[in-house]
């Protein structure tokens, strides 16, 4: 019995009802297509009126085969799907034979050898899925580089990059910013001037000395330590990587631009100096308050 056969009988044994093959059928043909294949076939020894249920029994075997077989037509398994038969299938044995010139053949293998010229075979398990259990294969997905120089060209690009950060790691680094002084407030004056016997003096609470300016608000830090040091950490992980490592070569280097280019930003923001705006003092008229007093 030929494998094509095995299969017939084990899918006609499974789905022996009409209702069954013409569901599975559907997937693959319409009523038109399965008409125009009967047209085709030619049946013998089989009834008239049966020829159109062994045209179904045919066709509904021709859609089941294993994971190889589909694969060979260009489509997959679906994933989760399993095999709706499980059977035995005839399979070619290319294994070597250890054969030695002493030993004679019996008579049982010189006739097996005589029925099957073309090889041994034997039979071997085998898992059956049909045309609703698998899908058109998807393409392999296409590689970054197109070709031979484009890695070339990308293995040449990380070495520069990697002797750039070496030459900038041996350079010693660069100092930060002065932070600029604190301005010193004016000198209080150390002698009281002295005070008009014409005039009398205001009451305390009616004198409000005048404020003195604040000083300015220390500038800040335009490039802090904390970025330099992020910086040259960057780099000396950059430069830890091995030259083989090319793609943690290329995730370290972002690293370093990131945090260099951090530094640049803070080294170009100029420093903002906040001053307090300083409340105006309002002048009493001596005057008056004198000439209240002798009224």
């Amino acid at each position: 019995m030929t494998n094509d056969e095995i299969i017939y009988n084990e899918v006609n044994a499974k789905y022996h009802t009409p209702e069954q093959r013409r569901a599975i059928l559907a997937l693959a043909y319409t009523p038109e297509q399965i008409a125009a294949k009967g047209k085709e076939i030619h049946f013998q020894d089989v009834p008239e009126e049966r020829q159109g249920e062994e045209l179904e029994k045919l066709l509904l075997a021709g859609l089941f085969h294993t994971f190889q077989e589909w694969k060979k037509d260009g489509k997959s398994v679906k994933t989760g799907e399993k095999a709706t038969i499980c059977t035995k299938l005839w399979k070619f044995d290319d294994r070597p034979r250890k054969t030695s010139a002493s030993m004679e053949p019996d008579a049982l293998t010189a006739a097996a050898n005589d029925q099957r010229p073309d090889g041994n075979y034997y039979k071997a398990p085998a898992h059956l899925f049909h045309i609703g259990q698998v899908e058109a294969s998807r393409p392999a997905p296409a590689g970054r580089f197109k070709s031979i120089e484009e890695i070339k060209a990308y293995n040449r690009m990380l070495a520069d990059q990697r002797k750039a950060a070496k030459a900038a790691a041996e350079q010693p680094a660069s100092a930060p910013a002065e932070i600029p002084a604190k301005a010193e407030a004016p000198a209080k004056p150390t002698t009281k001037p002295a005070k008009k016997a014409s005039k009398p003096t205001a009451p305390k609470s009616a004198t409000k000395p005048a404020a003195q300016p604040s000083a300015p608000q220390k500038a800040a830090q335009p490039a802090p330590d904390a970025l330099h040091k992020a910086e040259r950490k960057a780099c000396a992980a950059f430069l830890a990587v091995p030259e083989t490592d090319r793609k943690g070569q290329a995730a370290a280097l972002d690293t370093w631009r990131k945090t260099r280019k951090a530094v640049e930003d803070a080294k170009q923001t100029p420093a903002a100096v906040a001053v307090l705006d300083e409340a105006p003092v309002k002048q009493l008229d001596f005057e008056s308050i004198a000439a209240g007093l002798l009224a």
